[in-house]
C-alpha cells in the first residue's frame, strides 16, 4: 500500500512538472519575447535599436546574432550581468554596436551593409530566441522621365519609363497625367515602372509625371510633355518649277547670243583690216591722188568725219617711225605730219591720249607722193 502511495505521489509530481513545462511553452508561444525596431522604418545614417520585450523573469545572460539561426561565426556579442566584462565580443562585433542590460542592441549609425537578419538568444527563467529582418531605408533622389523613342510618330507604340538613383529603394511607382486622362489602352509594367502607349494618337499629347515612394520618402518627377512627330510633305507646285525652267533658258539664250555676236563683231573686224591692206597696197603705185578720195574708203571720207589724213612719203624719217601709218586727229588741230606734232609740244600729251584711249584712228598710207588734205570745218578746200 505504501509502496502504491508513493508511486501515485510521485506519478502526481511528475504530471504537475510535465503541466508545467507545457504550460511555459505554451505561454512562450503565445506571450514570448518580441523584438522591435524603434523607429520603425530605419534610415541610413541615422541610429536604430532592435528593441526586446516579453521576457518572462530576470535575464541571466543574453546573446545577439547577425543571422536568422544561432552560429558561432555569426556572433555580434554576448552580455552576462555576472561577468567582468559585461559583454564580450563575438566574431562579428563592429564598434557601432552595443547591448542593453534588457536584452535590447542598438547600432548607433546604419549603413546599407547593415541589412538583414539578426536573432537576440535570452537565458532566463528559460531560453527563448527571436528573429528580426532589420530594414535600412534611403531618401529617394528625383526621378526623371525617358522615352524609348525620340521621335514617336502617329500610330506608334511610345514607352515611359520612370528612373532614379536610387531606384533599388523605392517600393511604390505611380504616374499621372497633367490636364487630361490616361490614354486608352495604356499599359503598366515592371511595378508600374513602365507605361506603355500601344497607339499613340494626337490626343495622347500632353504632360506626365511619375512618382517614387518608399516607407521614408516620396519625390514627384518634373513634368515631361509627349510630344507627337509628323513628316509633314506639302503638294508640288510647279510655279517655283516653271519659273527657275524659264529662267535658265533665258539665260542660256542670252549667253548664246553674246557669244555669237562677239564672233560676228571679231569677223567683221577681221575683214575690215583686211580690205584696207589690200586697198593700200593697190595705191602705192598711185602718187598725187588724194588720200580721202575714191569709193574704196567711205569709212573714212572727210566729208562728214571732221577729221584730217596725212600721208608720208616712204623714204621719209616719219614713214619709218609711223610704219607707214597715219593717224586722224580732228581738224581743230590742222596736224598733218609728224614733224607737226614734233612741233606743237604742248600738243603731244592730247596726241597720244586720243592714240590710247582709242579716239584717233590708224590707217595705211597711200604710198608716196600722195598729196595731203586740209579740210576747214568739214568742207574740201
Amino acid at each position: 500500500m505504501a509502496r502504491e502511495r508513493v508511486t501515485a505521489t510521485r506519478a502526481l509530481c511528475m504530471r504537475g512538472y510535465l503541466l508545467t513545462a507545457l504550460f511555459s511553452v505554451w505561454i512562450n508561444l503565445i506571450y514570448g519575447i518580441k523584438i522591435q525596431a524603434i523607429p520603425k522604418y530605419p534610415v541610413v545614417n541615422k541610429p536604430v535599436t532592435l528593441s526586446v520585450s516579453g521576457v518572462s523573469g530576470a535575464i541571466r545572460s543574453f546573446s545577439w546574432y547577425s543571422s536568422s539561426a544561432i552560429w558561432n561565426s555569426s556572433l555580434i556579442l554576448s552580455y552576462n550581468p555576472t561577468s567582468n566584462p559585461v559583454e564580450t565580443q563575438g566574431p562579428k562585433y563592429f564598434p557601432r554596436a552595443s547591448s542593453f542590460s534588457n536584452g535590447s542592441l542598438r547600432i548607433s549609425k546604419l549603413f546599407t551593409t547593415d541589412r538583414g537578419y539578426y536573432t537576440v538568444q535570452i537565458q532566463a527563467e528559460s531560453s527563448t530566441q527571436e528573429t528580426i529582418n532589420l530594414p535600412v531605408y534611403v531618401p529617394l533622389a528625383k526621378p526623371t522621365i525617358k522615352i524609348a523613342s525620340r521621335r514617336p510618330m502617329k500610330y506608334e507604340e511610345v514607352t515611359l519609363s520612370c528612373d532614379s538613383d536610387t531606384s533599388r529603394e523605392i517600393q511604390r511607382y505611380s504616374w499621372s497625367r497633367i490636364n487630361g486622362p490616361f490614354p486608352s489602352g495604356v499599359k503598366f509594367w515592371e511595378n508600374n515602372r513602365t507605361m506603355t502607349i500601344p497607339r499613340i494618337i494626337p490626343s495622347d499629347v500632353g504632360q506626365y509625371q511619375c512618382e517614387t515612394e518608399n516607407p521614408v520618402s516620396k519625390n514627384i518627377s518634373e513634368p515631361y510633355t509627349l510630344s507627337l512627330y509628323c513628316v509633314c510633305v506639302e503638294p508640288c507646285s510647279c510655279t517655283g518649277v516653271c519659273v527657275a525652267i524659264v529662267g535658265s533658258v533665258l539665260i542660256l539664250s542670252a549667253i548664246i547670243l553674246l557669244l555669237m555676236r562677239n564672233k560676228y563683231v571679231s569677223v567683221q573686224t577681221t575683214g575690215q583690216a583686211n580690205r584696207h591692206d589690200g586697198t593700200a597696197h593697190n595705191h602705192n603705185g598711185t602718187r598725187g591722188q588724194n588720200t580721202t578720195e575714191g569709193p574704196s574708203y567711205p569709212e573714212y571720207s572727210t566729208v562728214d568725219s571732221g577729221y584730217t589724213v596725212s600721208s608720208f612719203p616712204p623714204d621719209s624719217s616719219e614713214q619709218t617711225l609711223m610704219n607707214r601709218y597715219t593717224v586722224k586727229v580732228p581738224i581743230q588741230w590742222q596736224i598733218c605730219s609728224l614733224g607737226d606734232v614734233a612741233k606743237r609740244a604742248d600738243l603731244l600729251p592730247i596726241f597720244y591720249g586720243w592714240a590710247i584711249l582709242g579716239e584717233s584712228r590708224v590707217i595705211r598710207s597711200f604710198g608716196p607722193g600722195s598729196k595731203r588734205s586740209n579740210y576747214n570745218d568739214g568742207h574740201r578746200q
